[in-house]
């Protein structure tokens, strides 16, 4: 994402945190974005401007998170 980008993604769009963490956009909760596992769980806060589209790589992992795999099926 641009650090200057004016507003949010719609929600379901993946993201990556600073710290490298792939999550949903859920929506805002304030100023920040909250993000949520691509299998579910806990929702975090990422600042917006520490957030960033994912690699083709990490797309490809969480839509095998999605499917509930781990790995690449042979």
């Amino acid at each position: 994402m641009s650090k200057h980008h004016t507003e949010p993604p719609e929600p379901g769009t993946l993201l990556v945190d600073a710290n490298g963490k792939l999550g949903v956009f859920m929506g805002k909760g304030g100023p920040r974005y909250m993000l949520r596992p691509v299998r579910g769980g806990c929702e975090w806060e990422a600042e917006p401007d520490d957030v960033r589209e994912p690699t083709p790589a990490e797309r490809e992992t969480a839509e095998r998170q999605r499917a509930g795999r781990t790995a690449v099926s042979p």
